[in-house]
């Protein structure tokens, strides 16, 4: 039995709750340490979103790695107006529309785990191109 490749949207995730740990303990002051973990979590992440990027080129083409890019896009404007809004716009309407975009980004991310565990069963781009 071929074992499954992993999947880097869940190291990404992973990835992502670390450097919120991260970014929680060394809130009182940062040292050069400090910033040479978060540096590398953010590579981490980085990383994990173009291999994910890659591996989605290789099946569907170009078209799929827009919904990488927009995941990731959903998650940072909802992250941004939730989590890291300032104190006078709590409770704003960009509070409320960051709460909307985190519920779209969740969606995504699942239609896109989705898509990335269906990779390993279809044909490359390559090969189907191959044979026409």
């Amino acid at each position: 039995m071929k074992k499954r490749p992993g999947s880097y949207l869940v190291n990404a995730a992973l990835a992502s709750g670390v450097l919120y740990y991260v970014l929680d303990l060394s809130q009182a002051g940062r040292t050069a340490v400090d910033f040479v973990v978060i540096a590398l979590v953010v590579g981490a992440i980085l990383w994990n979103f173009i291999q994910l990027g890659r591996r989605l080129y290789q099946t569907y083409g170009a078209r799929a790695v827009w919904q990488v890019q927009r995941t990731l896009a959903f998650w940072l404007i909802g992250l941004f107006n939730t989590l890291l809004i300032r104190a006078e716009d709590a409770g704003s309407w960009k509070n409320w529309l960051g709460w909307c975009f985190l519920l779209i980004a969740v969606i995504d991310s699942i239609a896109l785990y989705r898509k990335e565990r269906s990779c390993s069963s279809e044909p490359t781009v390559e090969a189907r191109q191959g044979s026409n």
